[in-house]
């Protein structure tokens, strides 16, 4: 029986995570009947789908596909908080090894996306691009804010992370440090000006 944290327990904020992964290893990961993936699911304690539509990661910036993987990608949407996040990315990045769909010798690298507020976007990069830089050279990742990106509905973009593994969660887990910072500086501001609390009236004698 699964225990339900109560409310107010100090969870971990869930996130959402969309991992790339080739569209011939779909068959795999779902497993039969759909049973590995609802099996990654309770092993990881993530919610877990598959899109249905093929897309192609290539970006008009980007010559070939990062190296060793197919262009036609299927989108696996993970949400859940940092450890379950762990879990089922690196059953995932396993099984795609285990199954061959990588060389003996290569490396699993798959593209993540995570979306984060428009206005935390430039501290993910940084000044003059100092923070992305620096996040590159800690994490052996590839992170990439697309430029010209117009926000969604939640008026977020996505930031793209590739790499292997524990470059991957490194930068996402880097990335996901940034935001929290962001959160709390923007909960500690006072209110903008015209909005502040009248002052108490001076008490007459």
């Amino acid at each position: 029986m699964d225990l339900v944290p109560l409310p107010g327990q100090g969870q971990p904020e869930s996130e959402t995570v969309h991992l790339f992964i080739p569209a011939l290893a779909v068959g795999a990961i779902i497993g039969k009947q759909g049973q590995h993936i609802k099996q990654l699911s309770r092993f990881a304690g993530a919610s877990i789908k598959i899109s249905a539509d093929e897309v192609n990661v290539v970006d008009p910036n980007q010559i070939t596909p990062p190296d060793g993987m197919d262009a036609k990608q299927r989108m696996v949407i993970i949400a859940g908080p940092p450890e379950a996040q762990f879990k089922a990315q690196g059953r995932i990045f396993g099984k795609l090894k285990e199954e061959n769909f990588f060389g003996p010798k290569e490396e699993v690298k798959l593209e993540a996306h995570i979306k984060v507020p428009s206005f935390a976007a430039g501290r993910v990069i940084g000044k003059g691009g100092k923070t992305v830089n620096e996040l590159q050279n800690l994490t052996s990742a590839e992170v990439v804010v697309p430029r010209d990106q117009t926000p969604d509905e939640n008026d977020q973009v996505i930031v793209k992370i590739t790499g292997h593994f524990y470059a991957s969660q490194l930068a996402q887990r880097k990335i996901q440090d940034i935001l929290s910072q962001v959160r709390r500086q923007q909960q500690s501001k006072p209110p903008p000006h015209g909005e502040r609390p009248p002052l108490p009236r001076p008490s007459r004698k």
